[in-house]
This record gives C-alpha cells, sequence and structure tokens, in this order.
C-alpha cells in the first residue's frame, strides 16, 4: 500500500457491471488484477449450464489467479489490460495503443470462443493464447508482441534446476548451485522479454545468427562492464546499494583492513549494475597510502585478504564469483607520482585542512604489495590450486622498463622493478594466471594518457586530447575521476557476410558495414531504455551521488553514462576470409593482406558512425566463449549457408551433422576476433607476426593467446620472449596459458589435462584451463570450447627462442 498517497475507487466497474448484456454473462472479478500477470492460471471444472429468460447459456468457469485467489470471469478485465498493455506500443515499437471499442471487439471474440471450447477448466495462459490469436488475425502483431506470455515450459524449468537444458554450457564461471538455476530461469524469460519489445528487424538479425547481442538476458536493465577509480570510494566511502536506504552506509576508510573491504565490495556491489567484468585502473597506487608504513608481513596478509574476498564471494550472478580484474604496476607511475592522494576521505593537496601528499611518496608501498600480491598469488589456495580472479593484468609500462637507481639506493631493501617482474613470470610458469597489459607501443600512449584492460579484453583509454575534464580527473578535483565502460557488446557473424558476397569485394564490405548500422539501431534503442530505467533509479550503484564529507552535499555521479563505449566486436575473420580468398590468415599474403584491409576498413567505418550518431564506437575482437559456436552453428542450420560453412568452419564436423537439429552445443566454431585458428600448425613467432598487426587497428580490445604444452615451462624464458613480444611487436595485451588437473579426491596438482590422478588414481579430477579471458575449470565449458581445448597448438620453451 503506498502510504503517500490515497486512491479512490471510481464508479466505473459498477457502470461497466450494469452495462454487461446478461446474455454475455460478463462476471466482475474480486480483483481488476485478471490478465496480465493477471490474465492468471485459472481452473474450474466443466462450465455448467444455465437457464436465463428462458435461454440456456453456459457458465463460465472461475479463474484461480497465482496470487492465491478465485475470481469469477469479466471480460472487462481484458478490455482493460488491452488498453493497459498495448500502450507500451508506443514506447518500444513506435505504434500507438488500442482504442477502446476495439479492444471491447477483441474481448467479445475471446469470450465467444472461450464459449465454443466447451471447456472443462480455463487458465490464465490460454485466455492471453486466444487473445493473441485475435490480435494476430487483426493483423497487430505488435500488440500481440507486448500482450504475450514470457516464460518456460515446466519440462524445461525442471531440467534448469538439474543443471541442463537451457544455456547450461553457456557461461563457464557459472556454480552448480540453485541460484544459477534461478538466474537461468530468469535469463529465459529476460531474453524472451527484450527480443519481443526489440525493433523486429534487429530481433531476427539476433535469432538468425546475423549478429550476437551479448548478454542479451540484461539487456533492457544495466550497462556490460566497468573500470572503476578506487579514489571515488576512497574519497565518498561505500554506499553498496547506491541510495542508502535499503544498505548501511559506510564513511570513508581510515585503516587499511576497511580499505581492502571498501574495494572489494565495491566490485560486488557493481554486480547489481552490469552485466560483465568489473575491475580497479592502477589498483596499487591508489591503495598503497593506507599501507603506509606498514610490514611487509602486514601487507601481504591485507592482499591475501584481499584475494581470497574476491574468490570466495559467492553473490555475483547466479551465484557466481566476482568476474574481477586488477591492474598492477611495479611502482608509482610517473603520471601519478606528483598527483595529490586521495584518501580517508580528503585530497590531500594542502587545502581543507589536509597536508600535502602525492602518490610519488608512496613508491615503497606499491612496491611491496606487488610484491605481496604475486606471492599470495605463487603459494595458491589451500590445495595449491590457482586464484582466477581477481585477474592480475601485469603493467608492462616504459616507467618501470629502467630502474630508478636513485630509489633503489637508498631503498636497498626494497624489491626493483626488475625482481617484481620476475615473479610475474613465475606466477604464469606455475599457474599462467597473469595477464600482460602492454604498454610501449606508440599507439597505446603510455604516460600521455591512462590505459587498460576489462572483462575479457575489452580495452578502455582516457586522454587530455579527448576529455576536457583530463586534467582535472587526474587532480580530483570536484570528485571528478576516471570512468570507464562499455555499454552493450554486439558481434557480427563475419564469414556469413562472405558467403553471402561469393568473392565480390564491395558486396562483402557492404554486407558489413550494414551489419554494423544495425548494431547501431541495437545501441540507440538500448540507450532509450536505459534512460527510462535511470529515471526510475534501478542502476543506482552506478549513478550513485554520495554524501561529500568536506561539504555535507552530494558528490559527483559514480559513472559517467555518457563516457560509456559502444563495442561492434568481430567473430570468425579468419574463415571469413577463408572463404572469400580460398586461404586462411596464416596460409597466404594475400589472405592476410586482405584481413588487414577488412579491418581497416571496419575501424575507419567504426569511426564515421561515431561521428554520425554521436557515439563512441569501438571495435574489439570478441572473447567469443560462445558466440563462435553459435554463429557456426546458425550458420549450419540455414540450408543457404550450410555447404558455404563446412567448407571453414572449424572443430568436429562429423559430430556436429550427426547432431544437427537435435542439439545446439556442437564441437564446432568460428575462430575468435582476428586470430589465427588456435589449431593452425604454425611456428609461435609466425602467429604473433600475423596477430600483433591487427592491435592498432582493434582499439576495443584484444589479445595474444600462448598455450604452453610444458608442464613446467621455465620462468627465465617465459620472460625474456615476454619481453621480446613488448618491445619488437604491437600485441598490447596477452596471456601464457598452462593447462592443469586437480583431484578432488586426495587434492593434488598436476601440470596438462589428465583424466585421472597421478598419485591416488582416482578418476574424480578437475581439469583447469583458459576458456576464453579468464582461468575455469573445464567440465563448464561448451562443447565447442572443449573442442578447441583439443585443437589448441602449445608451445614449448624452445619454440619460443
Amino acid at each position: 500500500m503506498d502510504i503517500c498517497a490515497t486512491k479512490n475507487k471510481t464508479t466505473g466497474e459498477k457502470e461497466n457491471l450494469e452495462k454487461t448484456d446478461p446474455k454475455q454473462n460478463g462476471f466482475r472479478t474480486e480483483e481488476n488484477n485478471g490478465v496480465s500477470n493477471n490474465m492468471k492460471s485459472l481452473t474450474k471444472p466443466h462450465a455448467i449450464q444455465k437457464t436465463l429468460d428462458g435461454q440456456t447459456i453456459s457458465i463460465m468457469p472461475k479463474v484461480r489467479t497465482t496470487v492465491g485467489h478465485m475470481v469469477d470471469w469479466d471480460r472487462n478485465i481484458i478490455i482493460d489490460q488491452l488498453l493497459k498493455e498495448t500502450k507500451l506500443a508506443e514506447r518500444f515499437h513506435g505504434k500507438p495503443g488500442m482504442e477502446k471499442e476495439e479492444a471491447q471487439e477483441v474481448a467479445k471474440e475471446v469470450e465467444r470462443r472461450i464459449r465454443s471450447l466447451d471447456l472443462k477448466f480455463l487458465s490464465g495462459p490460454l485466455i492471453r493464447e486466444i487473445v493473441n490469436i485475435v490480435l494476430l488475425e487483426r493483423g497487430h502483431i505488435e500488440w500481440r508482441n507486448i500482450s504475450t506470455r514470457v516464460g518456460t515450459p515446466v519440462y524445461d524449468a525442471c531440467e534448469i534446476d538439474l543443471g541442463s537444458g537451457f544455456e547450461a554450457k553457456d557461461n563457464a564461471n557459472l556454480q552448480e548451485n540453485a541460484e544459477t538455476s534461478h538466474k537461468k530461469k530468469a535469463d529465459k524469460i529476460s531474453k524472451e522479454q527484450y527480443l519481443l519489445l526489440l525493433p523486429p528487424k534487429t530481433a531476427d538479425l539476433h535469432l538468425n545468427g546475423d549478429l550476437h547481442i551479448h548478454d542479451l538476458e540484461y539487456l533492457g536493465t544495466r550497462a556490460f562492464c566497468q573500470d572503476w577509480d578506487l579514489r571515488y570510494f576512497f574519497y565518498y566511502g561505500l554506499m553498496p546499494d547506491g541510495s542508502g536506504a535499503k544498505a548501511s552506509v559506510a564513511g570513508p576508510a581510515m585503516k587499511a583492513e576497511v580499505a581492502i573491504l571498501h574495494a572489494v565490495k565495491a566490485l560486488g556491489s557493481a554486480q547489481t549494475n552490469f552485466a560483465g567484468g568489473q575491475g580497479f585502473y592502477n589498483f596499487l597506487t591508489f591503495l598503497a597510502p593506507y599501507f603506509e608504513g606498514k610490514s611487509y608481513t602486514d601487507i601481504k596478509q591485507l592482499m591475501q585478504m584481499f584475494v581470497y574476498e574476491m574468490t570466495q564471494m559467492m553473490v555475483a550472478r547466479g551465484g557466481q564469483v566476482v568476474f574481477s580484474s586488477v591492474q598492477l604496476s611495479p611502482g608509482v607511475p610517473k603520471l601519478w607520482r606528483d598527483k595529490p592522494a586521495v584518501y580517508k576521505g580528503r585530497v590531500h593537496d594542502g587545502t581543507n585542512d589536509t597536508q600535502k601528499r602525492t602518490y610519488g611518496e608512496f613508491e615503497r608501498e606499491v612496491r611491496l604489495s606487488f610484491k605481496a600480491l604475486m606471492d599470495v598469488m605463487i603459494e595458491g589456495d589451500n590445495w595449491g590450486k590457482p586464484f582466477n580472479f581477481p585477474k592480475p593484468e601485469i603493467s608492462i609500462e616504459p616507467d618501470f622498463m629502467e630502474e630508478d637507481e636513485f630509489f633503489n639506493r637508498a631503498h636497498p631493501d626494497l624489491p626493483g622493478y626488475e625482481e617484481l617482474y620476475d615473479m610475474t613470470f613465475e606466477l604464469a610458469a606455475k599457474f599462467g594466471t597473469p595477464y600482460f597489459d602492454n604498454q610501449l607501443p606508440e599507439y597505446r600512449g603510455a604516460g600521455e594518457g591512462i590505459s587498460c584492460y576489462q572483462c575479457c579484453a575489452y580495452q578502455f583509454s582516457a586522454n587530455a586530447d579527448a576529455d576536457d575534464s583530463f586534467e582535472d580527473k587526474l587532480l580530483f578535483k570536484d570528485g571528478k575521476h576516471f570512468s570507464m565502460g562499455s555499454w552493450q557488446v554486439v558481434s557480427l557473424n563475419c564469414p556469413r557476410a562472405a558467403y553471402r558476397a561469393n568473392g565480390d569485394d564491395n558486396a562483402l564490405f557492404a554486407d558489413l558495414k550494414n551489419l554494423m548500422d544495425e548494431c547501431i539501431k541495437l545501441f540507440k534503442t538500448k540507450r532509450s531504455w536505459m534512460e527510462s530505467i535511470i529515471e526510475n533509479n534501478r542502476m543506482p550503484f552506478a549513478t550513485q551521488r554520495p554524501k561529500d564529507p568536506v561539504t555535507g552535499k552530494k558528490g559527483a555521479i559514480a559513472v559517467d553514462i555518457d563516457a560509456l563505449v559502444c563495442t561492434i566486436g568481430v567473430v570468425g575473420i579468419n574463415e571469413m576470409i577463408q572463404y572469400h580468398v580460398g586461404s586462411q590468415v596464416h596460409e597466404s599474403k594475400d589472405a592476410f593482406k586482405f584481413a588487414i584491409r577488412v579491418m581497416t576498413e571496419m575501424e575507419m567505418y567504426a569511426h564515421q558512425l561515431s561521428q554520425k550518431h554521436g557515439l563512441e564506437i569501438a571495435l574489439a575482437r570478441t572473447p567469443a566463449e560462445t558466440t563462435g559456436q553459435r554463429f557456426s552453428v546458425s550458420d549450419l542450420l540455414h540450408d543457404e549457408y550450410r555447404d558455404c560453412a563446412l567448407e571453414v568452419v572449424k572443430g568436429d564436423k562429423e559430430t556436429a551433422l550427426a547432431k544437427l537439429g537435435k542439439a545446439h552445443d556442437l564441437p564446432v566454431y568460428y575462430t575468435n576476433g582476428t586470430h589465427v585458428p588456435p589449431g593452425a600448425d604454425i611456428s609461435l613467432i609466425d602467429r604473433i607476426n600475423i596477430e600483433h598487426v591487427f592491435f592498432p587497428i582493434v582499439d576495443g580490445g584484444n589479445i595474444c593467446h600462448i598455450w604452453m604444452g610444458e608442464g613446467a615451462p621455465d620462468a627465465k624464458g617465459l620472460k625474456e620472449f615476454a619481453t621480446n613480444i613488448a618491445r619488437n611487436t604491437q600485441i598490447g595485451y596477452f596471456a601464457f596459458t598452462k593447462d592443469m588437473t586437480v583431484c578432488l579426491n586426495d587434492f593434488h596438482i598436476m601440470s596438462g589435462l589428465k583424466c585421472s590422478c597421478e598419485n591416488c588414481g582416482s578418476e574424480d579430477v578437475e581439469q583447469l584451463s583458459r576458456v576464453t579471458g579468464y582461468v575455469q575449470a573445464v567440465n563448464g565449458w561448451n562443447n565447442a570450447k572443449k573442442q578447441e581445448l583439443a585443437d589448441r597448438m602449445r608451445y614449448s620453451s624452445s619454440d619460443m627462442i
């Protein structure tokens, strides 16, 4: 009940009853709740006969609502619901709602049909089905799409409860628990809802496999991913619900332990407002003031606390651990050394009774915390397993390629940059955990701005040329800070464009650009939807404005909504080129050159679209945990594309064809982004020489995967090879992946993918590897990714010489 307003009942219901033709036998329900959620579940014994004015008519069955009431039939409820619900057609489809006269006609027709069916029971879904049939017969598809129900058959819901059925292997990070089942059911409803509300052409392009709307289940309610500026929380404190109304509000952290917990809970809370990964840019530098003067032992305990909190909070969407990352530099970057430190609710710039403190004063704390975090991750958990989150993004920056000899002489007890980088490769050799964010290439703009990788390799950046408030953000002036993330990702089925072009270059470019145009329509639709979400305070954590600890007034908004990027992803560039040119990108110079031409055309067009539509459009390699499979299966299902797809698709085609039409989780896939196919039998050097060319072109993010074949790779060799990559290629982001197996019987950890424990012989084992941009148990992967795992070309230390 709304205690802020009192609503009086109108006489409308009574008047409608008095005007109802008794021969139609319309009865008012006990609640005007009828047919929306509302044309609810209804049951009643067979309709009985009644004599009225000498005529025999059937009495309509009563209706049992899902809110727990038995109500009488009343066709006026259909009228009311149609008038109310079809108003959404104007909001979502730009078409007017239904007029009352037509609603009355529809309701009469529905009642007539129900009477003619002589039903033994009547249900809300059945009423709604009949209403929708009448709407379709009258040519009102948009009203039908608004008035229909979304949900799932009982059988499918039971399958979800047992961990199978709908998108069971769609996300390897999801856990086997009841929350996952609940999420999958909600996902199914939400995806149906948004496909019905999208412009029909856009929805069809997704369903038909021309493009893929990522995290469709969250399309209408939240942004995609975000990289946070920790200074925001160290200045304002923590408001987990974004408003302070539902959760307790904490002031700025005054102690290191509280700062760590605020960082943890900020990423956890952000999961409610974003569909993808959450991370911290420049993590250790912003955290360092809280560690001032602490011993290495104390700092290591705090780092251990952070890692365990991030990997033990089963609170993210569907009961999974928080998909998180932290950008790590072994020292304070030059850009930040003279900037005022923000902590304990103050900007320490010498104003507001603060002592002037700069981040450069905390070099000691950054080095020790870097070492501590590496030590914690190298040790692994209590079983000796690797920590898969937060993803450690190791920043290879010009600032740290040479030692600060002056500082090292003054602090001989502290580790130098080289020693700290050595630890990252020790971690890579043991677990393959770290990701290397290479900022040495000129196009990364190191020192002139800020740049980071997020989620599964999406790249975000900010610099003075593109941001008028860049300097203010560096200084945290008036709460201004860096807010980098993505609104939405939509990926293109690039091979299909080649099938349609049939060797015609111009037709191929036109098709790809047309798909990019369709992405713009989707982005604009989402923006319009999200305006309503934000206006109704349904994204409160991202739009929060906490109490300023100095002025007592509302502070700066957490996320710069207008700065969020719209990302267009590419899938299957290799297969597109293979079909169009006749060879794969690694098989001929012509194929390689044409791939560069295509990506350059798309990147230039993305910039044109940005200027034309006032949106920040980024072109990116799609991680494609499921999209590479979905596109390939979709093409195999279409008669017009099947033969084309069979020429280029990767994986087990024979098995896929045998199960085609019976299952969708098939062992076939298109290659991620602009990658060389994972199974290509070429040297690692050749693979890198091909893939590195695309990094400056794909400004929205890319990654180079190096699959290791050795059980115990040499850490020193990995470092030398990585340094060569960083200094001599344009690869901006790369990772060494090591396969492992964990015995769940005696907790023994083994290198490689094993089917049984080498220690106790048990077959109760869990295989681990990097699925796309994160390490996770193989049993949660879909069949395409498992096939790719088997196909991967693995390299030893000798291949890196």
